[in-house]
């Protein structure tokens, strides 16, 4: 859980999942939506938490996404993105049902197309999200099983430039700046 640590703050998201036989991270930011005329949306202000939370998502992504993809089976994912958004209604909280929130899962890779189309853009022209302009998006159930056998999340050569930087920000409770020199491609 990395909601307003430091964590968050180095990686713009809520939730890191870690796969440790596959070496493989997952990173969530969670939305609540609220109930507006019957129906569920998420609004946020331009230049807001929610797009500086986006950004540190994005600088991070950028950072690793050239990584060495081993030739390694267990190294394989259908996606090598780490970041989803989870849209998901305001529930209060019962911690004796052991069960996730239901919601809406939107890969990041996802979430860039549907913004830079405007889908996300209300008829007032303001940013909202709501379950029928996303579109497609994974429920609860199959998230939970495409992370739980990494077949999304940090390749294994990503997650070895993640492991020492986030034990480094979990110890010190420090951001830490990340750069990564990658070798020019060999084509």
């Amino acid at each position: 859980m990395a909601n307003r640590l430091a964590l968050e703050q180095q990686t713009g998201a809520d939730l890191i999942y870690y796969n440790e036989k596959y070496r493989s991270f997952v990173m969530v930011q969670y939305k609540a939506m609220e109930e507006e005329h019957g129906e569920a949306k998420f609004r946020w202000q331009a230049g807001g938490q929610f797009e500086k939370e986006l950004a540190r998502m994005q600088g991070l992504w950028r950072q690793i996404k050239h990584s060495d993809m081993a030739a390694d089976p267990d190294t394989f994912r259908f996606a090598t993105n780490p970041f989803f958004l989870k849209f998901c209604q305001r529930i209060v909280f019962d911690p004796d049902k052991g069960n996730q929130f239901p919601g809406r899962y939107v890969p990041f890779d996802l979430w860039h197309r549907l913004s830079e189309s405007g889908a996300l853009r209300g008829p007032r022209g303001g940013n909202v999200v709501t379950y029928a302009n996303v579109g497609r998006y994974m429920n609860t159930t199959e998230f939970t099983n495409v992370v739980a056998k990494s077949w999304i999340g940090t390749s294994m050569a990503q997650s070895d430039i993640l492991v020492p930087l986030f034990r480094r920000v979990l110890e010190t409770g420090k951001t830490m700046t990340l750069a990564v020199k990658h070798r020019p491609d060999r084509t």
